[in-house]
């Protein structure tokens, strides 16, 4: 009968069925799902197989733990300045787009504001604050960076970050408004 399908049995009971057709010598597969020793062909994992796989993990990570928490402070330095950086390129801008002075003044050793010029030659209000660092983090300005309406700073300002452990780092601001994490 032609289009009929005769089945040669498998090697093993849990190898896929080959089958051919009469009509062509070609062989294909059946997917799994078809054999009838489904049940006896499927694997999973042991007790003692889970349980070797938990404990590498949980001695893996006992391991990974102790490393990122001496990572961290510098990954909290790095991110405290680029957001001193970034307020300071902000005010820049500001001052430019609004023809007003802006400035960034220290309000304590972990938090400062970005001031804005009431009128010209007036007085200065706070625009955004006080914006606090990150924690571990203190700061110190050399100077007060003052932003004038064309982008450049008088005076120019040098900001150091440091950590807990020591470690520091510099956001500066150049007469010309140009700012750079050091």
């Amino acid at each position: 009968m032609p289009g009929i399908v005769k089945a040669i049995p498998p090697s093993s009971r849990c190898d896929v069925g080959h089958f051919k057709t009469k009509t062509e010598k070609s062989v294909f597969f059946v997917p799994r799902f078809q054999n009838r020793h489904m049940f006896l062909c499927e694997r999973g994992l042991t007790l003692a197989e889970l349980l070797l796989t938990v404990a590498l993990f949980s001695v893996l990570l006992s391991i990974a733990i102790p490393n990122w928490s001496t990572l961290t402070p510098g990954y909290q330095l790095d991110s405290a300045a680029r957001q001193v950086a970034t307020d300071l390129q902000s005010a820049r801008n500001r001052a430019i787009a609004q023809y007003r002075r802006y400035r960034v003044v220290s309000v304590t050793s972990t938090a400062y504001n970005v001031e804005r010029e009431q009128m010209p030659g007036g007085s200065y209000v706070v625009f955004t604050g006080p914006k606090a660092l990150p924690s571990g983090i203190t700061s110190s300005f050399d100077n007060t960076p003052v932003f004038q309406t064309r982008g450049n700073v008088s005076p120019g300002a040098t900001v150091t970050l440091t950590n807990s452990k020591g470690q520091t780092r510099q956001v500066e601001v150049s007469q010309s408004g140009k700012i750079e994490i050091q």
